[in-house]
């Protein structure tokens, strides 16, 4: 059967994506905070948000979060529909339903953890483009996802320097590490990571550095937006982004390295083709 290279890349995008969202799906299963482990939460927030009202209207939290079977069979559907999107990444009926399957799971999670969790918005967004039937018309969706990612970091940018001031204020490295992982520290004295925390809270510079530094990171993604030949290097913004803020201010946005993807470039995509010939592989049209 031949492909055409469109429909080739769509494959391996598509499973690519999904892989990385059933991992971290499974990940979260293993920390318990799945729907079918959220143990009939009491704890419930609306605030002005629309889509929450709606949801608790429609009656979904009686079928899903207060059903034992309901929500095992919920959790069930979530991974069954995301191992299919990666077998058949075509078969639209999948992806939209897993779609459909998540944008559930991220508004009951919220609702009940009373947080927004913004990992879970951006893991629903990446997912539309594939909604679509003709190649074309995901090209480009996805290609107006890339701008929208420049787009949140360029903003995110914008924000610390101009607006919140945290660029101009020089101990935030430092305030941020210490008031964040100040409880980690307390009750781990002795593990490996403490004594590199230690070692950083000792030497604040190299935290206060850190710290604009990732924010000139955010800033370099603006151009993005007026070339693509640096794309094979902003991919590397985003992980360097989230792995520092991880380690270092214990906030864990790592689900949002599935948008690096978009920045894949024809290279990219050949030696990821070439190694793992297998993501080409048993798939079928929609």
């Amino acid at each position: 059967m031949i492909v055409a290279p469109l429909e080739k890349e769509r494959i391996v995008i598509s499973r690519l994506v999904f892989i990385f969202m059933f991992i971290f799906l499974l990940f979260r299963f293993f920390l318990h905070i799945t729907l079918s482990h959220l143990l009939q939460p009491s704890l419930f927030i609306l605030n002005l948000d629309f889509s929450y009202w709606a949801y608790k209207f429609s009656g979904l939290p009686n079928l899903i979060i207060y059903n034992n079977t309901g929500v095992v069979l919920f959790d069930s559907c979530l991974f069954l529909f995301c191992f299919l999107c990666i077998v058949f990444p075509l078969k639209q009926i999948f992806v939209v339903s897993f779609g459909f399957l998540f944008l559930i799971y991220a508004i009951t999670y919220n609702t009940f953890i009373v947080h927004h969790a913004h990992p879970l918005a951006v893991m629903m967004l990446i997912t539309l483009p594939f909604w679509v039937k003709r190649n074309q018309s995901w090209k480009l969706l996805w290609e107006g996802m890339r701008y929208y990612i420049c787009y949140i970091y360029t903003m995110s940018f914008i924000w610390k320097v101009f607006l919140g001031n945290t660029f101009w204020y020089w101990d935030q490295g430092i305030i941020t590490t210490k008031y964040n992982l100040v409880e980690y520290i307390y009750h781990n004295p002795a593990t490996a990571m403490t004594s590199i925390y230690k070692f950083f809270i000792a030497h604040p510079q190299l935290l206060n550095a850190g710290n604009i530094l990732i924010i000139l990171f955010e800033g370099l993604m603006v151009i993005g937006f007026f070339t693509k030949r640096y794309d094979r290097y902003l991919l590397f913004l985003p992980v360097i982004i989230h792995l520092s803020t991880y380690f270092f201010s214990d906030v864990f946005f790592i689900e949002w390295l599935v948008l690096i993807f978009v920045f894949f470039t024809k290279k990219d995509f050949d030696i990821i083709t070439k190694r793992f010939p297998v993501l080409l592989k048993s798939f079928r049209h929609a």
